[in-house]
């Protein structure tokens, strides 16, 4: 006989709203490249579990020019980020198989935007 059972949730969901109010500023170029939504959920997930919000950041978005078919791994853009409150950046590459969200992260971990 089996027994029914409700199983209570470990942790509490998060919720990662990208609201008007909470997302980071997509500034530059965002007419000629849009940046993928899932950089953008990472991003915000990220900036959130080390304690700063989305729209602490601006991101500038520059298409690299002169690439037409990148080859794997090569890069078809730039996100200069920038933390609003201090005014500290960094630039990362992305594009087909890079990880400029990861990159971001060790910039985060390592302190280079600030506290939160």
């Amino acid at each position: 006989m089996e027994e029914e059972r409700e199983i209570a949730p470990v942790t509490e969901a998060v919720h990662l709203s990208f609201s008007e109010q909470r997302q980071p500023v997509l500034r530059g170029e965002r007419r000629h490249y849009l940046l993928a939504r899932g950089d953008q959920l990472a991003f915000a997930a990220e900036v959130v579990r080390f304690g700063f919000a989305p729209d602490d950041f601006a991101l500038d978005v520059e298409r690299i020019r002169g690439i037409s078919a990148p080859a794997s791994g090569g890069a078809t853009f730039a996100v200069r980020v920038e933390n609003i409150h201090n005014g500290r950046t960094a630039t990362y590459l992305g594009g087909p198989g890079r990880a400029w969200v990861a990159e971001f992260l060790v910039g985060l971990t390592a302190g280079d935007f600030g506290q939160p």
